[in-house]
């Protein structure tokens, strides 16, 4: 099978399992899908205008998918933070001491950025 056709073939596999694919999934995906782009894109003075047009398809499909994957992500990622920022005021409510520990632990924060976020964020534990 020539390059656009094995392309197109992987780009089918893609889109048929891409809800399924972990972000692990995704990176090796991404090595597959780069080494056949470059295989293609070495090579695309031997393919038909039918073939390169096959090719770019799939290229534009795979790339839908990295979009949509990302939104999904992102919202994931969205709601992640608000389950986070209303549990760090009821954190601050109670201990301001273990709001401290979890934005360290949980979000990964630095200490200057602990203090930074800890006096904005004391300004809603008042009211």
């Amino acid at each position: 099978m020539r390059t656009p056709q094995r392309l197109n073939s992987f780009v089918n596999r893609v889109e048929r399992n891409a809800d399924r694919y972990t972000s692990a999934d995704w990176q090796r995906i991404n090595q597959k899908y780069e080494a056949l782009v470059q295989e293609y894109t070495q090579n695309y003075r031997r393919f038909t205008r039918e073939e390169k047009r096959l090719a770019m398809q799939a290229i534009g499909r795979y790339h839908g998918l990295l979009v949509e994957h990302g939104i999904k992500q992102s919202v994931s990622f969205v709601g992640n933070i608000a389950a986070y920022a209303g549990a760090l005021v009821d954190i601050l409510k109670k201990d301001f001491g273990a709001a401290e520990d979890f934005l360290k632990d949980v979000l990964g924060m630095g200490s200057r950025d602990v203090d930074n976020a800890l006096s904005r964020l004391k300004r809603y534990t008042d009211r």
